[in-house]
């Protein structure tokens, strides 16, 4: 009776280690997804990792969003802090990547409260059509974004 009891204990631990294991890969491996919003509070995202939502697509998000609403004068700030070192993510994390050294603001008040993603409401000027120039564009200013950080 005792040996079966300690195989069913040994098969739980095991079970419970093996799962916990699991998922600190499929979710914490990638590092911390960071949130960030724009410096007028009428953009924010933020990056899913283990969706392949990364610090590039943030930044050409948020090139779009300076074209097509016309807000050339925002600047991106991160509202995620680092975080400490008690986080499995924070084992993972790359604390010189560029996504860090985007200067860290509360978060803004328009977006208290508020998904990430920009508005449902059509008639946000986010979610007007984008011509194949202004794409163009967004690429670049992204890519030099990156580069200058």
């Amino acid at each position: 009776m005792k040996r079966a009891l300690k195989w069913i204990l040994s098969l739980i631990v095991s079970g419970v280690l093996i799962f916990w294991g699991f998922a600190v890969y499929m979710f914490e491996s990638q590092g911390t997804d960071v949130a960030y919003q724009t410096s007028d509070g009428k953009w924010a995202d933020n990056e899913v990792l283990f969706k392949g939502r990364n610090f590039d697509g943030i930044v050409f998000s948020y090139e779009l969003y300076k074209i097509v609403c016309d807000a050339p004068n925002v600047k991106l700030e991160r509202i995620t802090k680092k975080p400490n070192i008690l986080t499995v993510s924070w084992w993972f994390d790359d604390f010189d990547s560029p996504k860090w050294k985007v200067t860290m603001a509360n978060r803004h008040p328009n977006l208290e409260g508020e998904s990430y993603f920009r508005p449902k409401d059509k008639a946000h000027c986010f979610n007007q059509a984008v011509s194949k120039e202004n794409m163009e564009k967004v690429k670049k200013r992204a890519a030099e974004y990156i580069n200058g950080l």
